[in-house]
């Protein structure tokens, strides 16, 4: 079979358009950044209160004790209680009633409870 100059052109310019890519689709390569070891910068966690980051507080006064691992709370309104692990990271919302609230159940580690730090052992 013989096959024509027109239409070895044609076949010649279509497989150019397949392998060509369109307008727009065009990949471009990674780049290696080079970095120098000097200049790099190893997050660690802190043990003081973050300062970046504003934590929430409640909306009214409470006072809070710590009795092993049970957290009484006083406060004199029902109120939201914003509490946060040592990262600064929001942990947990409790819900206070007026009067003594009684929190159990918080894993061993540090929290801060309107920006206070607390303990629990």
């Amino acid at each position: 079979m013989r096959v024509t100059p027109r239409l070895q052109i044609c076949l010649f310019a279509l497989a150019a358009l397949l392998c060509l890519p369109a307008e727009g689709a065009v990949r471009k390569r990674k780049t290696l950044v080079h970095r120098n070891p000097d200049t790099l910068i190893v997050a660690m966690p802190s043990l003081e209160m973050p300062q970046s980051r504003r934590m929430n507080t409640s909306a009214y006064p409470v006072q809070i004790n710590v009795t092993g691992r049970v957290v009484q709370i006083l406060s004199d309104h029902n109120q939201l209680l914003p509490i946060y692990n040592q990262n600064g990271v929001l942990y947990l919302t409790a819900r206070l009633n007026k009067g003594t609230n009684w929190l159990g159940g918080l894993p061993r580690g540090r929290y801060f409870i309107n920006n206070r730090p607390i303990t629990i052992n």
